[in-house]
């Protein structure tokens, strides 16, 4: 059936409103002989803004856990860092820690005095920590729970107040840039990810191919729930010209993780990938990398390097490595819809053609004496 945006707005808010969802709206005294007047919350307007946006993903599991001690039951792969909490000393919360897997940069969220968390980031130098360094987000207030992805530039983490908001901690990503030295604008990661609950991590688990997302919608007080998705390269959305309003909403509000199970073979492949990763502990058996030092000889671990100084200084490489190749990626599908018609792209393609090779060359550069530092350090 085909539908309006405001058809699907009106739907949604008149849906929500009539079932016992996650918020109470206020209602006036109604007259006799009339309905009760409903007065949308600001809440209730961005989730009717973002329904027609809401991402296609397969929920694998989910299961209900104490929101003190959901890490436990996260089997994370090595190649995920480590994320810890602890009760404040400055105030009733917790204090929220990210070390990446390779122990060198670590991302702090603490309580200050004034109520809310402080985002920090520090990186270490040999065995020493450097001092810590706030990290200003536009348009996000009190910052929880920070997730870095492996190409060392992808933050995820939650926060209240931001641009389509849902009221209380919602889910947004930011993209390091390091040009500026700064990350960009937050956004948000939408529908169903973000609820009118609180919503804190979100992690994405490339080692096994699975992501967890940590939220308290419809729990009791002291309960969280994690559910388990499969991650997508890239976001769809559902065909809203095909799908029935009740059903888009009941997926938004992710009412049940069944009506996401649309693909048996992808869920069956899912589950069998938790199963193992729950047998494992979140251990990680494959190689960390792969770095050629010489025809004979291939580095996979950290521990394999002789050299101090490239020890310390091979994650960096990892992570310009990786930022490299989303440039060119990014690069790369800039052309294509250049190609498919965008003509107005042309000039952002010549400048990020510049930008690019000059990264490419300074990878490459880079490689080289990480190269010949450990032959050097090898001969000796």
């Amino acid at each position: 059936m085909k539908y309006t945006k405001l058809h699907i707005a009106l739907f949604s808010l008149f849906f929500g409103l009539t079932t016992q969802a996650q918020i109470a709206r206020p209602l006036k005294t109604p007259k006799p002989g009339k309905a009760p007047a409903v007065i949308p919350t600001p809440e209730d307007l961005n989730f009717a803004k973002l329904l027609t946006s809401t991402a296609k993903v397969m929920f694998v599991d989910s299961m209900v856990v104490d929101e003190n001690d959901f890490i436990q039951n996260l089997p994370l792969s090595s190649s995920c860092g480590k994320i810890s909490m602890k009760k404040s000393s400055k105030g009733e919360g917790m204090d929220y820690y990210y070390v990446n897997e390779f122990g060198n940069k670590k991302f702090s969220s603490e309580l200050q005095p004034t109520g809310i968390h402080q985002l920090t980031v520090q990186e270490r130098l040999g065995t020493k920590w450097d001092a810590p360094q706030v990290i200003e987000l536009e348009g996000v207030n009190d910052i929880i729970c920070p997730y870095l992805m492996t190409d060392g530039v992808t933050l995820y983490f939650a926060a209240k107040d931001g641009e389509d908001s849902m009221g209380k901690y919602d889910i947004y990503y930011t993209v390091y840039d390091s040009d500026s030295h700064s990350f960009y604008k937050p956004q948000s990661l939408g529908l169903p990810f973000n609820s009118f609950g609180d919503e804190t991590y979100y992690i994405i688990d490339e080692f096994n191919d699975l992501g967890y997302m940590v939220s308290n919608r419809r729990q009791p007080e002291g309960k969280t729930c994690v559910y388990i998705f499969q991650p997508t390269e890239t976001r769809e959305t559902y065909d809203i010209e095909n799908t029935p309003e009740a059903e888009l909403d009941r997926l938004a509000r992710l009412r049940s993780i069944k009506d996401s199970q649309m693909d048996a073979t992808l869920l069956a492949s899912a589950q069998s990938r938790l199963s193992e990763a729950r047998k494992s502990n979140g251990t990680k058996t494959a190689n960390d990398f792969d770095f050629i030092i010489n025809a004979n000889l291939v580095y996979h671990k950290l521990s394999d390097f002789r050299s101090s100084v490239n020890q310390n200084q091979f994650p960096t490489y990892l992570t310009m490595k990786a930022n490299v190749e989303a440039r060119e990626k990014q690069l790369s599908t800039l052309r294509e819809n250049y190609h498919n018609g965008n003509k107005n792209l042309a000039a952002n393609i010549a400048q990020m053609e510049v930008e690019v090779f000059n990264e490419r060359q300074k990878l490459n550069f880079t490689e080289k004496q990480i190269r010949n530092t450990e032959i050097q350090a090898i001969s000796k």
